[in-house]
């Protein structure tokens, strides 16, 4: 190969390893969102959460990591949609928060 077509690679194959690592993260997230809602006693609703933020964040050790939140949808009732806000550094939950909603 190439020294042109390393320069080529190298960005490409890095861009697909963030692109798999993010859908593993995505995984995580969903599941700590139907953990969460099946906890509260309300409908996790479309089976997914959506990538809202992502930004550059220092880990507890000092460690640069991925600072992720995603967003996914509830219902209490079945006739209103709140919001629930999931945080991740890397692949650790930091914080997972409902919208308040009515029982």
């Amino acid at each position: 190969m190439t020294l042109t077509g390393l320069l080529v690679f190298i960005p490409i194959a890095l861009l697909v390893v963030l692109w798999w690592k993010g859908m593993g993260r995505k995984e995580i997230a969903r599941r700590a969102g139907i953990r969460a809602c099946r906890e509260a006693q309300v409908q996790f609703l479309d089976d997914s959460v959506a990538l809202q933020k992502l930004r550059v964040r220092r880990g507890p050790r000092g460690v640069l990591a991925l600072y992720r939140i995603y967003v996914f949808e509830f219902t209490s009732s079945g006739e209103r949609r709140h919001l629930g806000y999931i945080h991740m550094l890397g692949h650790h939950l930091q914080k997972l928060e409902m919208d308040p909603y009515p029982e």
